[in-house]
């Protein structure tokens, strides 16, 4: 569970928790869902839920609560927010709109929409108020691992990450209709806002991402500086082994061979 408090300088404090792994659907509610929740309002073109079954949009259900409660909040409001996670604690002084924007996000990627769910794995590395480097870099190096893990299961990895392009014009789909949903709803923009920014983080990635990709490359790990460690000696017969097919097989013997320490 991640807690988020936010303390307005009035004295007014709401408090909001999300769960990092809860039920990919959630049952339909007994009553039927507000309006602006409802599946069939400004649904997204590419969602396979069908009303019958699921009467409310998943992604618009996991934010009425703060949505509802944020509805009278400008942008201009400075909030002090204090987000707990079972890690850590980090309590920021911000505008409103980019304290929303990190509950919201975390919302969504655990709210169950088959689109949104795929955010579920960097969900649980939860971090509070990243900004659009820190949020690309993890998505990135989310998806990377995944192929990486899937080259050494012997399947066939997406290395020039056009399922992660994919997943973003995905996103700024979903983005696009949330931002509809919330224009029949609030009287002020502070949730706009928030939802804008999503927008923005999907829209810039979608321009280029090669390009965004390229940026972070001060942030990466050099794979060619220092030279290739020796073989430890007498290796013998275990150093000639066929290694395991795959790259994760290739980590597994460069582990056995490390020496012991006494």
């Amino acid at each position: 569970m991640i807690d988020y408090t936010f303390r307005f300088a009035d004295g007014r404090v709401l408090a909001f928790q999300a769960e990092l792994d809860p039920p990919a659907l959630r049952p339909a509610p007994a009553s039927p869902p507000a309006f602006w929740t409802q599946l069939a309002c400004n649904q997204c073109p590419g969602c396979p839920l069908v009303a019958a079954e699921h009467p409310g949009c998943p992604a618009a259900l996991a934010l009425e609560a703060v949505g509802t409660a944020f509805a009278d909040f400008a942008s201009f409001e400075t909030v002090e927010v204090e987000a707990r996670t079972p890690e850590r604690t980090i309590v920021k002084r911000t505008d409103l709109p980019t304290a929303l924007r990190s509950f919201m996000g975390l919302k969504l990627a655990t709210c169950g929409c088959p689109i949104l769910s795929r955010l579920r794995g960097p969900a649980r590395l939860h971090l509070p108020f990243a900004n659009f480097e820190e949020t690309l870099f993890r998505m990135a190096g989310a998806y990377l691992i995944k192929q990486y893990l899937t080259a050494g299961q012997g399947g066939s990895p997406d290395w020039k990450l056009t399922g992660l392009a994919q997943l973003y014009a995905q996103l700024e789909e979903v983005n696009i209709h949330l931002k509809r949903r919330f224009d029949a709803l609030d009287k002020k923009d502070a949730n706009l806002n928030a939802i804008v920014a999503f927008l923005t983080f999907s829209s810039r990635t979608l321009m280029s991402l090669d390009e965004q990709l390229a940026e972070l490359a001060p942030f990466t790990i050099d794979s060619t500086a220092g030279k290739t460690a020796e073989p430890p000696a007498g290796a013998g017969a275990a150093s000639s082994a066929a290694p395991p097919s795959g790259a994760a097989g290739q980590v597994l013997v460069a582990r056995k061979k490390l020496p012991r320490r006494v």
